[in-house]
């Protein structure tokens, strides 16, 4: 395949068009050899105009015009180029919006994700009674490296079914579970949410502590205006006042209720 200079098709090189050939869809011309165009880029699924492409598709559709012109053999008599242009219409341009577009079949986009380019080859020409369009072959394709995203704080609900050397995310608690982890360990959402319940059963037992002290005073300060101080040797506890060793018991249920939870 050989590459045309822009100004060269346009005016010097015979454009390598074949005879036609009857098919299905019209008459086939095909171009031997075919002719690479500058690459195409492509986004997010749309093939992108370039400058280069615009440039060299222009002068390439002149220099196929001038070579049908060129072939009166070709048609049941002698074509003008009036008669062909309209047939053989731009192969880009501008919307009414203003928005440059392709205005000729163009090759699929490699994939809906991604970005890279692509070069296209012109296989031919096919040639109806209503138009003449470009035929296209994708030919090489250099796809853009697109470097790995990290997932912080949980937030990446990202699901591994990647196979072995596919590109996905890094999740941390991957990060969390290898040998090397750092002492300082991010935590998933469960574990907050458990430390949540926590703090507050802590700020409640708290709270009740508090109003208990208080509901003891007031029956304190009750029993000594009724019935005075205690003596010396009376116990200022009963036998329903915790020991320390049911407080150590309390605090290991409480232990328990959270480690189940």
């Amino acid at each position: 395949m050989r590459f045309f200079n822009v100004c060269e098709t346009a005016i010097h090189v015979k454009m390598p068009l074949q005879p036609p050939k009857k098919n299905a869809a019209g008459y086939f011309l095909a171009m031997t050899p075919p002719v690479e165009a500058p690459a195409v880029r492509w986004e997010r699924g749309t093939w992108q105009l370039g400058a280069p492409w615009k440039t060299w598709a222009d002068a390439t559709r002149t220099g196929l015009l001038q070579e049908l012109v060129r072939s009166p053999k070709w048609f049941s008599r002698p074509p003008r180029l009036e008669i062909l242009e309209p047939l053989f219409g731009p192969w880009f341009g501008k919307t009414m919006q203003g928005v440059e577009q392709f205005f000729c079949s163009v090759p699929d986009v490699p994939g809906a994700a991604g970005a890279g380019s692509a070069v296209w080859t012109l296989e031919g020409l096919l040639m109806s009674s209503t138009a003449i369009t470009p035929i296209w072959k994708l030919g090489a394709l250099t796809v853009d490296d697109v470097p790995d995203t990290i997932s912080l704080f949980g937030d990446g609900d990202t699901i591994d079914g990647s196979e072995d050397g596919d590109e996905r995310e890094i999740l941390f608690d991957e990060i969390e579970d290898a040998p090397a982890a750092t002492p300082t360990r991010i935590r998933n959402r469960e574990w907050e949410a458990k430390k949540f319940m926590g703090k507050e059963r802590v700020r409640e037992a708290r709270l009740k502590a508090q109003i208990a002290i208080r509901v003891a005073e007031k029956e304190e300060s009750r029993f000594v205006k009724q019935f005075g101080e205690l003596d010396d040797g009376e116990s200022r506890f009963s036998e329903y006042d915790l020991t320390d060793d049911d407080v150590g018991n309390s605090g290991s249920d409480s232990d328990a209720e959270v480690a189940e939870d």
